[in-house]
């Protein structure tokens, strides 16, 4: 097996203690103070409104965005890029302000659109007689029209039909729009004549509706208690485990202030930072919860059977001796998973930045926590609180 240290012999419980709990202290105090201050930057899960994907034809100044979607005055607005950078897609959320007795969902069906028109120019929103759309017309308005265009062709109707289709799942291909109408001559199935009389009667929109996402004020506050209970009762049925897999509670509550260790410094990293609170960083942090605890039993483990082994020998030295032997194994591990979420946070886009650099922290804090604190605790209980309240 591979080693990282070779029989390693640091001295991590002895007056090395007091730092690891100093840091713990001040990194606690820093996450709680920022969520206190701060807040979260919730996504629309939890504070409802609405958030609208778009895709451009070519790509959007986010500042002149921003400033046509301010002066609509339609409430808080956030603009995204997301994807690569030459999809030209953004999305656009406006938090739920106004409530006019209806339910969430019309009321966001109401932003959308608002939001449409802002974005969209004057001769947007006017399609010339004989023109249609390209990027916007359905599969059915393309068959009516090119039938009109091709009148007086034989088959007119069958090859309006075919060229429909092989338009709209052309455009479906290149992610939903058309950026030249030159593009037109390239899809299969088009016969030259046909594409032609195309792009003579097209023209095409300068963005495209992607989606439509829209929560409700009463959806954001379940969503925000049911939060609230997965992590609590994840927390206490950890908790119960431990208590009865090590015979005592200290045992448990050691494994439970390290767990909340993690995910509060995790959660503060996403306060600190700003980045959007969604319903993947909620799945991060119960992610969290499962690996730290599962290093926690490791440790915990060996430390229980050393216990055994070495019935003379002062408990610290135990705990010590059996950090030292686990510890290759502890870094091996949280060193692979880092590299994993490291390159999720990197190449992984817009949508998953934010869950994956809260798995980032929660990896590095769970593997010091281990050790700083769920350690560290039990040392302490058995030298303030006896022997026969750690004993296992």
């Amino acid at each position: 097996m591979i080693q990282v240290f070779h029989n390693a012999n640091f001295r991590l419980m002895w007056g090395t203690k007091y730092v690891f709990l100093t840091i713990s202290a001040a990194a606690l105090t820093l996450a709680l103070g920022s969520m206190v201050v701060n807040g979260f930057n919730l996504g629309i899960d939890f504070a409802g409104g609405t958030a609208v994907q778009i895709r451009f034809r070519e790509a959007p100044r986010i500042e002149d965005l921003r400033s046509r979607l301010e002066a609509a005055n339609l409430g808080d607005i956030n603009i995204q890029r997301i994807g690569e950078r030459e999809d030209n897609e953004v999305l656009i959320r406006v938090e739920q302000q106004r409530v006019k007795g209806g339910d969430g969902k019309s009321e966001g069906g109401e932003i959308s659109q608002e939001i449409l028109s802002t974005l969209r120019s004057p001769d947007d929103e006017i399609t010339p007689e004989g023109i249609v759309d390209l990027n916007l017309a359905t599969q059915t308005d393309l068959q009516r029209w090119l039938e009109e265009r091709l009148a007086g062709d034989g088959s007119a109707a069958e090859a309006a039909e075919s060229a429909a289709a092989a338009i709209v799942r052309a455009r479906t291909e290149r992610g939903g729009l058309f950026h030249d109408l030159s593009e037109v001559d390239a899809i299969p199935g088009i016969e030259p004549a046909v594409a032609a009389r195309v792009r003579e009667g097209a023209r095409l929109a300068p963005f495209v509706l992607r989606g439509v996402e829209f929560v409700g004020p009463t959806a954001g506050k379940e969503l925000i208690r049911n939060t609230a209970w997965a992590i609590s009762l994840s927390v206490i049925g950890i908790l119960v485990y431990v208590w009865f897999r090590f015979h005592r509670a200290i045992w448990g509550l050691a494994a439970i202030l390290a767990l909340v260790h993690d995910v509060a410094i995790s959660a503060g990293a996403m306060s600190i930072t700003g980045k959007e609170f969604s319903l993947p960083v909620v799945a991060a942090l119960l992610t969290i919860l499962g690996y730290s605890i599962n290093d926690t039993i490791v440790i915990f483990d060996r430390i229980r059977e050393n216990m055994r082994l070495f019935r003379d020998h002062d408990f610290e030295e135990v705990v010590n001796a059996s950090i030292n032997q686990t510890l290759s194994r502890s870094v091996l591990t949280s060193f692979t998973l880092f590299v994993a979420v490291t390159a999720l946070f990197l190449y992984g886009g817009d949508k998953l930045n934010p869950l994956s650099f809260c798995m980032m922290i929660g990896v590095v804090v769970g593997a010091y926590s281990t050790v700083a604190v769920s350690a560290t605790v039990l040392v302490l209980a058995h030298r303030y609180l006896g022997a026969r309240h750690v004993k296992a």
